[in-house]
């Protein structure tokens, strides 16, 4: 007769195993994630090989995960995949075998274990993830491009793409990144970098102590980095390079060569007095895409204390202008609301006819990255047509004096009662008139 177990042997093996699995469990847990933390604050560092290190952190993953999942198999499902790894499927069980045995041994193990080792791998993952501070959107966002500019494996495609992906961040650690490489030794990596930087205008690190960097390749840089750094410089409105931008553009609009359209913009963006003279200038340049786009600029002086002087070069402009720049100036004008300027708005409506009043007013879009195709940004908007858009001006600029409503308030009516005049800007004609006469405070003294 075979001798009997000791009493107690069967239920504590199952409590032994358990017991084993839930050390393995925390264990491998904890040697996980202190891997994990190593590996990401060493990425976030711009330190060591990210494929040694990934490598280690998803080997990690799977080592949690599988202890994760031999757990669960253990407590769900009587440990049925570390049963048949040891041999006790159904074939091999006995009669006198533990009733776990048993009953793990009609369990589908195959397929259920690498679901929930799956799943585990899975959930760790998130864990990690989020105990480091979302590290894996992190890297994609931002670590993986920081790596790529300063590999020295990294071709310069490759470095520009980086930027690219890098400026539409505005995290922190963004700035640091992207000015280590304005001393780029391809001048068109460094060039898009000095770009990216004044892309990053709402960055929460932004501050005085970026300018010295900019200033320094706007002095010593090569031409097509002074030029980046001159205009992110203008973006960030840094009164101090004023002057270095209107002589640019001056210099271009002497050579009768192209010009860059974004000297113009960083001028509007600069809003600095001494570029009336050179906007003027651009005001009359042959090409009405320049002209249109020195009305925007001007526009701008709105706040700097030469509102008035900038109506005036847009007023006297307004007769001999293309269409097009029409368009742009009364749009401008509009900006400055300078009531003065109703009469000129009113001189140009009557000047044109029915046909040329329905023109559609067009936007200009000025793309600021060096290769002229990136970081659009639209003037001149809404789009809207010619009548509409002296409607507006006259509204944003609202007539008050009294000599002023003497001109204003008969001309509307006339246009409201015309029948050439499109009905939307009829509509607006009378709700600006009202507008205006609500607010007379003269009429009850007559």
């Amino acid at each position: 007769m075979a001798a009997k177990a000791p009493e107690g042997y069967g239920p504590a093996r199952p409590k032994r195993t358990a017991l084993k699995l839930w050390l393995m469990l925390v264990i491998a847990n904890i040697a996980a994630l202190f891997a994990a933390v190593y590996v990401s604050s060493y990425l976030r560092a711009g330190v060591g090989n990210p494929s040694t290190l990934f490598a280690f952190y998803y080997g990690a993953i799977v080592v949690a995960g599988l202890a994760d999942a031999f757990w669960i198999d253990e407590f769900a499902f009587k440990g049925a995949f570390r049963r048949m790894l040891q041999g006790k499927t159904g074939r091999f069980v006995g009669k006198n075998a533990d009733l776990d045995d048993v009953a793990a041994s009609l369990q589908i193990s195959t397929s259920t274990f690498p679901v929930i080792l799956l799943l585990a791998c899975l959930a760790t993952y998130g864990v990690f993830n989020l105990v480091n501070g979302g590290f894996n959107r992190w890297w994609s966002n931002i670590g993986e491009h920081a790596h790529t500019l300063r590999s020295d494996a990294s071709s310069s495609p490759e470095k520009i793409l980086a930027v690219h992906a890098l400026s539409m961040h505005n995290q922190p650690e963004v700035l640091k990144i992207l000015e280590a490489r304005l001393l780029d030794e391809d001048p068109e990596v460094a060039g898009l970098a000095a770009w990216a930087i004044g892309r990053q205008r709402d960055n929460p690190t932004m501050n005085i102590n970026r300018i010295p960097a900019l200033v320094e390749r706007t002095r010593n840089g090569p031409p097509t980095v002074r030029r980046e750094a001159l205009l992110t410089l203008a973006r960030l409105q840094h009164q101090a390079i004023a002057d270095e931008v209107v002589a640019a553009l001056d210099a271009e609009l002497s050579s009768g060569e192209a010009i860059d359209l974004r000297l113009i913009w960083g001028l509007g963006y600069l809003q600095h007095s001494d570029s009336l003279d050179v906007l003027d200038r651009a005001l009359y340049h042959p090409d009405p895409e320049i002209q249109r786009l020195a009305a925007w600029a001007l526009s701008q002086q709105r706040d700097s204390g030469q509102g008035r002087a900038a109506a005036d070069l847009l007023e006297q402009r307004l007769p001999a202008a293309p269409l097009a720049t029409k368009c742009a100036i009364v749009h401008s004008l509009g900006i400055l609301t300078d009531e003065r300027s109703n009469l000129a708005l009113i001189h140009t409506y009557d000047s044109l006819s029915a046909e040329q009043r329905g023109v559609l007013c067009e936007r200009i879009s000025v793309f600021i990255a060096p290769d002229g195709e990136h970081d659009r940004e639209d003037l001149l908007m809404p789009q809207d047509r010619f009548g509409m858009k002296t409607i507006q001006a006259l509204g944003t600029m609202r007539a008050t004096s009294p000599e002023i409503r003497a001109a204003v308030e008969p001309w509307l009516e006339g246009v409201i009662a015309s029948s050439e005049t499109n009905p939307l800007t009829a509509e607006a004609g009378r709700s600006l008139l009202r507008g205006i006469r609500e607010q007379r405070n003269d009429r009850q003294r007559e």
